[in-house]
């Protein structure tokens, strides 16, 4: 009982020496090479540099050395630099409420220190001397006077090598200079103004210069098709501003990783931000497909916290339905002043073994599967449903040639033809196009019930008889309390029991719609966000499946009426380009491109 008791008294707790500290806070911010280069790069950053030189050696495991011609550090400063928590960008807790600069809780080199061996020089402009610091696993040295040129260097040797089971993690060292070299394009698209290098095993792998813009850097990193086929957004919604470079839908990605992000200057994976480029883009790019865009948002410090994530990758908005609408409209006007013309041109280059007649054009999306009921080898079916137009009503040649001679207007005329009762092909001034009619005819119909809900005028068509659909309760009490934001896009529905919901009417532009469908994904829509969505939303998440289940399908059969009539409509929409799931509705080939295909030109 004794021993016992003496043990007891000892306690089982124990505060941790300051080294194993260290290294546990090194396990947040320091994961691998890349995480290195990201804070030292930020460092340099906010010491006011001009020019930043990042050098690796095997990917970064072996070296990591970062070179600035910042502001510099004395002696005191080195022998405080990694010592936990100690930070030149705040001076009390008021400072967290309004931080500009990239860094700011004095824990990166400290981490660093932690678990690789590492040495810092420095020097400040006007001073004839720097200093000299070094720090092996946790291990300091006093700092020493140096020579050498003014800024910073800072290096960092064997990461990981008194922690063998994290080094053990990395990767092969392409593998880890693939995402050293994600962070630093990250770094020169969002800080305009410095310039940046970076070599590895002593060969240069990006090299920015200070002056270069924005658009200048996206060439140098990612090539120059890309970063010709960009569109200039600029919006401003009081302090906020929103500035920035978005591309046309035919670069859409599997991955999000050409989607970013710049607060002030600071890299972000926010997933507010991301969803806004995703719903903006919504119908311009097929599901699964992630657009690409580049954004600098700049706004006051005070309404945002930075503070919320180890790498500071997320940040909290103080009124962040405000900024998200302000950013969906304003990307959703950029993205719609993009090149997204169909790849016409493309397609007859590459069947006469030639190039397009516009540069960076890619190929036309996948039109999907065969409608169901044909079989593959059954011939395609080409059917006349219009008279041509007459010659007499074409424009005649006079005298003065072709100075007299008016580019007729698209009158939307015949002939028209049907192809496997799927596409209609028909003349137009420069040449001709070919219409996906499902594609077109769900756009049109997304358009208008989107116009009627912007409007305030969604006709409903009314059951005799409710349709009962069976859900959870939960469910029912989900939909009960979001009925209104549903009324207002025409979904008309109220609890029928505990577990049913009885829906009384859909709008009237739907062609025999299925309510239980309309209702579940309605549901989807409700439960996958944090706040209670606008109607809008509502609308645009909801009736792209009520706008493709009413609209005409592939099989159909329209006569020439009804090809006319969805042309027309489509008029209204700047012709209506993508279906809402973001697939081409029409190809145009013009003469010319018919011209290069057959060798005429």
């Amino acid at each position: 009982m004794k021993g016992e008791k003496a043990a007891g008294e000892a306690g089982v707790i124990r505060v941790l020496d300051e080294l194993v500290r260290n290294q546990i806070a090194a396990g947040e911010v320091i994961e691998r090479p890349a995480s290195v280069v990201k804070e030292l790069v930020e460092n340099a950053v906010d010491a006011g540099a001009h020019r930043i030189r990042v050098d690796l050696e095997e990917g970064g495991m072996r070296l990591v050395r970062v070179t600035d011609d910042g502001g510099g550090m004395g002696t005191a400063d080195l022998e405080r630099a990694f010592v936990p928590h100690a930070t030149s960008k705040l001076c009390d807790a008021a400072d967290l409420d309004h931080i500009a600069s990239l860094g700011f809780r004095g824990e990166a080199l400290a981490s660093i220190g932690s678990v690789a061996r590492c040495a810092i020089f420095s020097r400040r402009g006007g001073e004839e001397l720097g200093g000299r610091i070094e720090n092996e696993g946790g291990r300091l040295t006093r700092a020493v006077e140096a020579g050498g040129p003014g800024g910073t260097c800072v290096e960092a040797r064997d990461l990981f090598f008194n922690t063998p089971a994290r080094r053990r993690f990395l990767k092969r060292p392409s593998t880890e200079l693939a995402r050293c070299t994600d962070v630093l394009q990250r770094a020169a698209l969002g800080q305009l103004g410095i310039g940046f290098v970076l070599t590895h095993d002593g060969a240069r792998v990006l090299d920015v210069e200070p002056e270069m813009d924005l658009r200048s850097r996206v060439r140098r990193a990612f090539g120059a098709d890309l970063a010709s086929s960009l569109e200039e957004v600029e919006a401003r919604d009081g302090t906020t501003r929103l500035r920035g470079l978005v591309a046309p839908p035919r670069f859409a990605r599997r991955d999000s990783s050409r989607q970013m992000w710049f607060l002030n200057g600071r890299p972000l994976r926010d997933r507010v931000l991301l969803r806004c480029l995703k719903d903006a883009y919504r119908g311009f790019v097929l599901d699964g497909r992630q657009p690409v865009a580049f954004l600098h948002l700049a706004m006051d410090p005070g309404a945002v916290d930075v503070n919320v994530h180890p790498a500071k990758a997320e940040v909290r908005f103080r009124d962040g339905r405000r900024l998200f609408g302000f950013l969906v409209n304003a990307l959703r006007e950029g993205a719609g002043k993009t090149d997204m013309a169909t790849p016409g041109a493309s397609m007859l280059a590459a069947a006469a073994g030639g190039s397009p007649s516009a540069p960076g054009q890619g190929a036309i999306a996948d039109p999907g599967p065969m409608p169901r009921g044909r079989r593959a080898c059954e011939p395609l079916i080409v059917r006349e449903v219009a008279e041509a137009q007459p010659l007499t009503d074409l424009p005649a040649f006079g005298p003065d040639g072709a100075a007299t001679l008016v580019e007729p207007a698209d009158d939307l005329a015949g002939p028209y033809l049907t192809i496997a009762r799927t596409y209609v092909a028909r003349a137009v001034p420069d040449g001709f196009e070919i219409v996906d009619q499902h594609a077109l005819h769900e756009r049109v119909t997304y358009e208008e019930l989107l116009a009627d809900a912007r409007g305030g005028s969604v006709a409903v068509q009314r059951y005799l008889v409710p349709e009962l659909v069976e859900l959870s309760a939960a469910q029912v009490d989900l939909l009960v309390r979001q009925a209104p934001a549903l009324g207002r896009i025409g979904i008309q529905l109220e609890a029928f029991g505990a577990t049913t919901v009885a829906v009384g009417g859909l709008p009237a532009r739907l062609r025999n719609p299925d309510p239980e469908e309309l209702v579940r994904v309605a549901l989807r829509v409700l439960e996958d966000q944090r706040e209670a969505p606008a109607a809008e939303e509502l609308l645009e998440d909801v009736l792209h499946s009520a706008a493709c289940r009413s609209s005409a399908m592939a099989g159909d059969v329209l006569d020439p009426a009804e090809i006319r009539s969805l042309l027309e409509r489509a008029r209204a929409f700047d012709g209506a380009r993508t279906c809402p799931h973001g697939r081409p509705t029409r190809v145009r080939f013009t003469l010319a491109d018919l011209e290069r295909a057959f060798g005429r030109r």
